[in-house]
Protein backbone atom coordinates (compact mmCIF):
# COMPACT_ATOMS: atom_id res chain seq x y z
CA UNK A 1 0.00 0.00 0.00
CA UNK A 2 2.74 2.12 0.55
CA UNK A 3 4.54 1.53 -2.62
CA UNK A 4 1.03 2.04 -3.99
CA UNK A 5 0.62 5.67 -2.46
CA UNK A 6 4.36 6.71 -3.40
CA UNK A 7 3.59 5.70 -6.81
CA UNK A 8 0.73 7.68 -7.26
CA UNK A 9 2.58 10.65 -5.80
CA UNK A 10 5.37 10.04 -8.26
CA UNK A 11 2.99 9.94 -11.20
CA UNK A 12 4.20 12.60 -13.64
CA UNK A 13 0.65 13.17 -15.28
CA UNK A 14 -0.95 13.51 -11.39
CA UNK A 15 -3.37 16.67 -11.80
CA UNK A 16 -2.42 18.32 -9.43
CA UNK A 17 0.91 18.23 -10.28
CA UNK A 18 2.15 22.33 -10.47
CA UNK A 19 4.42 21.76 -13.58
CA UNK A 20 1.85 19.35 -14.98
CA UNK A 21 -0.62 21.61 -14.57
CA UNK A 22 1.12 24.60 -15.46
CA UNK A 23 2.22 22.87 -19.25
CA UNK A 24 -1.54 22.22 -19.46
CA UNK A 25 -2.75 25.32 -18.90
CA UNK A 26 0.16 26.74 -21.58
CA UNK A 27 0.52 24.32 -24.25
CA UNK A 28 3.02 25.15 -26.91
CA UNK A 29 2.36 26.73 -30.46
CA UNK A 30 2.66 24.72 -33.40
CA UNK A 31 6.47 24.80 -34.60
CA UNK A 32 6.49 27.00 -37.91
CA UNK A 33 9.10 26.84 -40.78
CA UNK A 34 11.90 29.28 -41.15
CA UNK A 35 11.37 31.50 -44.02
CA UNK A 36 13.33 30.06 -46.45
CA UNK A 37 12.01 26.88 -46.05
CA UNK A 38 8.00 28.77 -46.36
CA UNK A 39 9.35 29.86 -49.56
CA UNK A 40 10.32 26.86 -51.10
CA UNK A 41 7.18 24.80 -50.01
CA UNK A 42 5.22 23.14 -52.79
CA UNK A 43 1.88 23.77 -54.19
CA UNK A 44 0.38 27.61 -54.12
CA UNK A 45 -1.77 26.16 -50.80
CA UNK A 46 1.43 24.63 -48.90
CA UNK A 47 3.42 27.86 -49.81
CA UNK A 48 0.83 30.31 -48.19
CA UNK A 49 0.09 28.16 -45.32
CA UNK A 50 4.29 28.03 -44.66
CA UNK A 51 4.58 31.57 -44.57
CA UNK A 52 1.14 32.33 -43.17
CA UNK A 53 2.35 30.32 -40.31
CA UNK A 54 6.10 31.93 -40.29
CA UNK A 55 4.93 35.15 -40.38
CA UNK A 56 2.48 33.96 -36.92
CA UNK A 57 5.59 33.69 -35.13
CA UNK A 58 7.49 36.73 -35.73
CA UNK A 59 7.44 39.44 -33.27
CA UNK A 60 5.71 41.94 -35.11
CA UNK A 61 2.70 39.23 -35.38
CA UNK A 62 3.20 38.26 -31.61
CA UNK A 63 3.03 41.71 -30.58
CA UNK A 64 -0.05 42.83 -32.91
CA UNK A 65 -1.52 40.04 -31.65
CA UNK A 66 -1.10 40.24 -27.70
CA UNK A 67 -2.40 44.10 -28.63
CA UNK A 68 -5.76 42.45 -30.62
CA UNK A 69 -6.20 40.11 -27.66
CA UNK A 70 -6.50 42.37 -24.94
CA UNK A 71 -8.56 44.59 -27.22
CA UNK A 72 -5.89 47.32 -27.91
CA UNK A 73 -7.90 49.51 -30.23
CA UNK A 74 -10.65 49.62 -27.55
CA UNK A 75 -8.28 50.66 -25.07
CA UNK A 76 -6.85 53.33 -27.23
CA UNK A 77 -10.31 54.84 -28.03
CA UNK A 78 -11.34 55.02 -24.49
CA UNK A 79 -8.26 56.31 -23.41
CA UNK A 80 -8.88 59.29 -26.38
CA UNK A 81 -12.10 59.83 -24.92
CA UNK A 82 -10.99 59.70 -21.08
CA UNK A 83 -8.15 62.50 -22.38
CA UNK A 84 -10.48 64.45 -24.06
CA UNK A 85 -12.71 64.92 -21.25
CA UNK A 86 -9.69 65.39 -18.88
CA UNK A 87 -7.86 68.01 -21.23
CA UNK A 88 -9.82 71.18 -19.64
CA UNK A 89 -9.05 69.74 -16.42
CA UNK A 90 -5.03 69.20 -17.08
CA UNK A 91 -4.61 72.27 -19.01
CA UNK A 92 -6.30 74.09 -16.34
CA UNK A 93 -3.62 72.94 -13.73
CA UNK A 94 -0.69 73.21 -15.80
CA UNK A 95 -1.96 77.02 -17.52
CA UNK A 96 -2.90 78.41 -13.88
CA UNK A 97 0.80 77.31 -12.40
CA UNK A 98 1.96 79.27 -15.36
CA UNK A 99 0.39 82.29 -15.09
CA UNK A 100 1.14 82.97 -11.10
CA UNK A 101 5.01 81.78 -11.89
CA UNK A 102 5.87 83.44 -15.35
CA UNK A 103 2.95 84.88 -16.86
CA UNK A 104 3.73 88.22 -16.25
CA UNK A 105 5.39 88.39 -19.38
CA UNK A 106 3.47 88.75 -22.14
CA UNK A 107 6.02 87.69 -24.64
CA UNK A 108 6.77 84.74 -22.84
CA UNK A 109 3.42 83.39 -22.17
CA UNK A 110 2.41 84.35 -26.19
CA UNK A 111 5.45 81.85 -26.71
CA UNK A 112 4.04 79.49 -24.15
CA UNK A 113 0.62 79.03 -25.12
CA UNK A 114 1.81 78.76 -29.25
CA UNK A 115 3.93 75.92 -28.19
CA UNK A 116 1.27 74.15 -25.94
CA UNK A 117 -0.68 74.30 -29.49
CA UNK A 118 2.45 73.03 -31.05
CA UNK A 119 2.29 70.12 -28.34
CA UNK A 120 -1.91 69.85 -28.89
CA UNK A 121 -2.57 71.04 -32.11
CA UNK A 122 -5.49 73.75 -32.39
CA UNK A 123 -6.25 74.03 -28.98
CA UNK A 124 -5.74 77.25 -27.43
CA UNK A 125 -7.46 80.49 -28.98
CA UNK A 126 -3.81 82.44 -29.69
CA UNK A 127 -2.37 85.14 -31.99
CA UNK A 128 -0.80 82.64 -34.36
CA UNK A 129 -4.03 80.55 -34.11
CA UNK A 130 -7.10 82.48 -33.89
CA UNK A 131 -9.56 79.98 -34.44
CA UNK A 132 -8.61 77.64 -31.65
CA UNK A 133 -11.45 75.93 -29.56
CA UNK A 134 -10.29 77.38 -26.11
CA UNK A 135 -9.81 80.75 -24.30
CA UNK A 136 -6.70 80.13 -22.35
CA UNK A 137 -7.81 83.18 -20.32
CA UNK A 138 -10.83 81.36 -19.14
CA UNK A 139 -8.79 77.84 -18.20
CA UNK A 140 -6.99 80.28 -15.45
CA UNK A 141 -8.41 80.07 -11.74
CA UNK A 142 -7.42 83.85 -11.04
CA UNK A 143 -8.98 82.77 -7.28
CA UNK A 144 -7.10 79.74 -6.65
CA UNK A 145 -6.53 80.70 -3.24
CA UNK A 146 -10.21 80.77 -2.03
CA UNK A 147 -11.91 77.83 -1.13
CA UNK A 148 -13.91 77.19 -4.32
CA UNK A 149 -10.33 77.80 -6.28
CA UNK A 150 -8.39 75.02 -4.52
CA UNK A 151 -11.27 72.59 -4.61
CA UNK A 152 -11.68 72.89 -8.21
CA UNK A 153 -7.60 72.92 -8.37
CA UNK A 154 -8.01 69.51 -6.56
CA UNK A 155 -10.51 68.25 -9.22
CA UNK A 156 -8.52 68.64 -11.59
CA UNK A 157 -5.65 67.24 -10.34
CA UNK A 158 -7.61 64.05 -9.77
CA UNK A 159 -8.95 63.84 -12.99
CA UNK A 160 -5.39 64.34 -14.24
CA UNK A 161 -4.48 61.00 -11.50
CA UNK A 162 -7.47 59.00 -13.04
CA UNK A 163 -6.09 59.65 -16.60
CA UNK A 164 -3.01 58.40 -15.92
CA UNK A 165 -3.96 55.47 -13.91
CA UNK A 166 -6.34 54.24 -17.26
CA UNK A 167 -3.16 54.82 -19.04
CA UNK A 168 -0.97 52.51 -16.69
CA UNK A 169 -3.72 49.44 -16.58
CA UNK A 170 -3.94 50.01 -20.50
CA UNK A 171 0.10 49.73 -20.13
CA UNK A 172 0.39 46.85 -17.72
CA UNK A 173 -2.04 44.82 -19.79
CA UNK A 174 -0.14 45.05 -23.03
CA UNK A 175 3.06 43.25 -20.98
CA UNK A 176 0.28 40.68 -19.35
CA UNK A 177 0.01 41.95 -15.87
CA UNK A 178 -3.21 41.85 -14.65
CA UNK A 179 -3.15 41.78 -11.02
CA UNK A 180 -0.37 43.72 -9.13
CA UNK A 181 0.06 43.80 -5.34
CA UNK A 182 0.61 47.09 -3.48
CA UNK A 183 -0.48 49.59 -1.65
CA UNK A 184 -3.37 51.85 -2.54
CA UNK A 185 -1.93 54.80 -1.34
CA UNK A 186 1.46 54.45 -3.17
CA UNK A 187 -0.09 53.68 -6.17
CA UNK A 188 -1.98 56.78 -6.54
CA UNK A 189 1.05 58.38 -5.36
CA UNK A 190 3.12 57.30 -8.78
CA UNK A 191 -0.01 58.21 -10.83
CA UNK A 192 0.99 61.67 -9.30
CA UNK A 193 4.00 61.20 -10.16
CA UNK A 194 3.31 60.41 -13.50
CA UNK A 195 1.38 63.68 -13.83
CA UNK A 196 4.02 65.59 -12.83
CA UNK A 197 6.15 64.27 -14.96
CA UNK A 198 3.95 64.18 -18.12
CA UNK A 199 3.71 67.84 -16.74
CA UNK A 200 7.56 68.40 -16.64
CA UNK A 201 7.67 67.19 -20.28
CA UNK A 202 5.01 69.43 -21.84
CA UNK A 203 6.26 72.40 -19.96
CA UNK A 204 10.28 71.31 -21.30
CA UNK A 205 8.70 71.19 -24.78
CA UNK A 206 7.03 74.90 -24.19
CA UNK A 207 10.52 75.71 -22.93
CA UNK A 208 12.35 74.68 -26.48
CA UNK A 209 9.58 76.93 -28.14
CA UNK A 210 9.93 79.64 -26.35
CA UNK A 211 13.72 79.40 -26.19
CA UNK A 212 13.57 79.75 -30.19
CA UNK A 213 11.05 82.52 -30.28
CA UNK A 214 12.30 85.03 -27.31
CA UNK A 215 15.77 83.55 -27.15
CA UNK A 216 17.00 82.91 -30.48
CA UNK A 217 18.81 85.64 -31.79
CA UNK A 218 20.31 86.55 -28.12
CA UNK A 219 21.68 83.25 -28.40
CA UNK A 220 22.82 83.78 -32.35
CA UNK A 221 24.93 87.10 -31.10
CA UNK A 222 26.47 85.16 -27.90
CA UNK A 223 27.52 82.12 -30.00
CA UNK A 224 28.32 84.39 -33.09
CA UNK A 225 26.57 82.38 -35.36
CA UNK A 226 24.68 83.50 -38.43
CA UNK A 227 20.87 84.09 -37.95
CA UNK A 228 19.64 81.56 -40.66
CA UNK A 229 22.46 78.89 -39.32
CA UNK A 230 21.59 79.59 -36.08
CA UNK A 231 17.75 79.31 -36.73
CA UNK A 232 18.75 75.39 -37.94
CA UNK A 233 20.66 74.63 -35.20
CA UNK A 234 17.95 75.64 -32.57
CA UNK A 235 15.20 73.80 -34.47
CA UNK A 236 17.27 70.63 -34.47
CA UNK A 237 18.37 70.96 -31.04
CA UNK A 238 14.92 71.40 -30.24
CA UNK A 239 13.62 68.36 -31.89
CA UNK A 240 16.28 66.34 -30.40
CA UNK A 241 15.51 67.57 -26.89
CA UNK A 242 11.67 67.10 -27.98
CA UNK A 243 12.49 63.24 -28.67
CA UNK A 244 14.62 62.85 -25.68
CA UNK A 245 11.50 64.54 -23.52
CA UNK A 246 9.05 61.67 -25.18
CA UNK A 247 11.66 58.75 -24.71
CA UNK A 248 11.87 59.87 -20.95
CA UNK A 249 8.39 60.61 -20.01
CA UNK A 250 7.53 56.98 -21.66
CA UNK A 251 10.51 55.43 -19.71
CA UNK A 252 8.77 57.05 -16.47
CA UNK A 253 5.56 55.33 -17.44
CA UNK A 254 6.77 52.03 -17.43
CA UNK A 255 9.13 52.02 -15.43
CA UNK A 256 8.17 53.99 -12.47
CA UNK A 257 4.54 54.56 -12.41
CA UNK A 258 3.54 50.63 -14.29
CA UNK A 259 6.41 49.37 -12.53
CA UNK A 260 7.35 47.26 -15.64
CA UNK A 261 10.86 46.40 -15.86
CA UNK A 262 11.60 45.26 -19.52
CA UNK A 263 15.36 43.86 -20.86
CA UNK A 264 17.37 46.85 -21.44
CA UNK A 265 17.72 46.39 -25.04
CA UNK A 266 14.18 45.76 -25.96
CA UNK A 267 13.15 49.39 -23.99
CA UNK A 268 15.68 51.47 -25.39
CA UNK A 269 14.43 50.47 -29.13
CA UNK A 270 10.84 50.68 -28.10
CA UNK A 271 11.43 54.32 -26.28
CA UNK A 272 13.28 55.41 -29.72
CA UNK A 273 10.42 54.13 -31.59
CA UNK A 274 8.16 55.81 -30.01
CA UNK A 275 9.42 58.96 -29.63
CA UNK A 276 10.47 59.38 -33.16
CA UNK A 277 6.46 57.94 -34.26
CA UNK A 278 5.18 60.74 -31.63
CA UNK A 279 6.91 64.05 -32.61
CA UNK A 280 5.86 62.36 -36.50
CA UNK A 281 2.46 62.76 -34.93
CA UNK A 282 2.82 66.31 -33.31
CA UNK A 283 3.59 67.65 -36.27
CA UNK A 284 1.51 66.21 -38.65
CA UNK A 285 -1.54 67.03 -36.26
CA UNK A 286 0.14 70.84 -36.36
CA UNK A 287 -0.17 71.21 -40.39
CA UNK A 288 -3.51 69.11 -40.44
CA UNK A 289 -4.73 72.21 -38.09
CA UNK A 290 -3.44 75.00 -39.80
CA UNK A 291 -3.93 74.09 -43.39
CA UNK A 292 -7.67 74.39 -42.79
CA UNK A 293 -9.09 78.16 -43.01
CA UNK A 294 -12.12 79.56 -41.92
CA UNK A 295 -13.42 79.68 -38.40
CA UNK A 296 -16.16 77.16 -38.36
CA UNK A 297 -14.04 74.43 -40.42
CA UNK A 298 -10.75 75.19 -38.68
CA UNK A 299 -12.63 74.26 -35.32
CA UNK A 300 -14.02 71.03 -36.42
CA UNK A 301 -10.67 70.16 -37.91
CA UNK A 302 -8.76 71.13 -34.47
CA UNK A 303 -11.21 68.52 -32.43
CA UNK A 304 -11.72 65.58 -34.98
CA UNK A 305 -7.54 65.82 -35.45
CA UNK A 306 -7.11 66.21 -31.49
CA UNK A 307 -8.96 62.99 -31.16
CA UNK A 308 -7.82 61.30 -33.93
CA UNK A 309 -4.33 62.29 -33.22
CA UNK A 310 -4.42 61.20 -28.77
CA UNK A 311 -6.05 58.25 -30.66
CA UNK A 312 -2.74 57.55 -32.23
CA UNK A 313 -0.53 58.17 -29.84
CA UNK A 314 -1.98 56.16 -27.73
CA UNK A 315 -1.96 52.97 -30.24
CA UNK A 316 1.83 53.78 -31.19
CA UNK A 317 2.37 53.45 -27.45
CA UNK A 318 0.14 50.39 -26.30
CA UNK A 319 1.55 48.32 -29.91
CA UNK A 320 5.15 49.48 -28.78
CA UNK A 321 4.31 47.94 -25.40
CA UNK A 322 3.50 45.09 -26.82
CA UNK A 323 6.82 44.66 -29.31
CA UNK A 324 8.75 45.55 -25.57
CA UNK A 325 7.23 42.82 -23.95
CA UNK A 326 7.98 40.40 -26.50
CA UNK A 327 5.08 38.03 -26.28
CA UNK A 328 5.01 34.08 -27.02
CA UNK A 329 3.13 33.10 -29.80
CA UNK A 330 -0.68 33.10 -29.05
CA UNK A 331 -2.29 29.27 -28.62
CA UNK A 332 -5.07 28.72 -32.07
CA UNK A 333 -8.26 28.38 -30.95
CA UNK A 334 -9.19 25.78 -33.33
CA UNK A 335 -12.04 23.85 -32.00
CA UNK A 336 -15.05 24.92 -29.46
CA UNK A 337 -14.37 22.12 -27.39
CA UNK A 338 -11.50 23.50 -26.37
CA UNK A 339 -12.75 26.19 -24.62
CA UNK A 340 -16.43 24.74 -23.21
CA UNK A 341 -18.17 27.09 -26.18
CA UNK A 342 -20.46 24.77 -26.63
CA UNK A 343 -21.16 23.91 -22.90
CA UNK A 344 -24.06 25.85 -21.04
CA UNK A 345 -22.86 27.67 -19.55
CA UNK A 346 -19.76 28.50 -20.88
CA UNK A 347 -17.53 30.35 -18.76
CA UNK A 348 -16.62 29.83 -15.62
CA UNK A 349 -19.42 31.00 -12.84
CA UNK A 350 -19.91 30.02 -9.57
CA UNK A 351 -23.68 29.34 -10.25
CA UNK A 352 -22.97 25.98 -12.31
CA UNK A 353 -20.09 25.10 -9.65
CA UNK A 354 -18.53 22.59 -12.66
CA UNK A 355 -17.32 24.91 -14.55
CA UNK A 356 -14.80 25.39 -11.49
CA UNK A 357 -13.08 22.26 -12.64
CA UNK A 358 -12.08 23.78 -16.17
CA UNK A 359 -8.72 25.85 -16.55
CA UNK A 360 -9.03 28.56 -16.61
CA UNK A 361 -7.00 32.16 -15.33
CA UNK A 362 -7.34 32.66 -11.60
CA UNK A 363 -7.40 36.31 -11.82
CA UNK A 364 -9.78 37.00 -14.72
CA UNK A 365 -11.55 33.82 -14.72
CA UNK A 366 -10.55 33.66 -18.52
CA UNK A 367 -11.06 29.72 -19.86
CA UNK A 368 -7.66 28.20 -21.09
CA UNK A 369 -7.75 26.54 -24.16
CA UNK A 370 -6.95 23.00 -23.71
CA UNK A 371 -6.14 21.11 -27.40
CA UNK A 372 -8.46 18.01 -27.07
CA UNK A 373 -6.71 14.60 -27.45
CA UNK A 374 -7.19 12.34 -30.35
CA UNK A 375 -8.79 8.96 -29.31
CA UNK A 376 -7.60 5.75 -31.20
CA UNK A 377 -11.29 5.79 -33.09
CA UNK A 378 -10.13 9.61 -34.40
CA UNK A 379 -6.56 8.74 -35.23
Amino acid sequence: MAEEHRDEQDDPNDKDDPAASQADLNPAPPEAPPLTEALHTTGVTGRMQALASWWQQTRLARALSRYGNVNGGLLSSGMALTTMLSLTAVLTVAITVFMAVLGGDARLRASFMDALNTALPGVLKTSSNPSGLVNPDSLVQSNSSSVTGIVALLIAAWSAISLIGSLTSSIQSMFGLVALPGNAVLKYARYAAGVVGLGVGLVVTAGLGIVINVFGSWLNRVLGISPGLGRVALVVGSQAVGLAVDAAVLLLLIRFVAKIRVPRKDLLWGLAVFAVASAVLRQLGTRAVGSVSGPLLTSATAVLTLILWINLVVRILLLVCAWMANPPRPVPVNAADEVHFHDSPNFVTLSSPETLDWPHHAVTGQVQPIPQQETPEDS
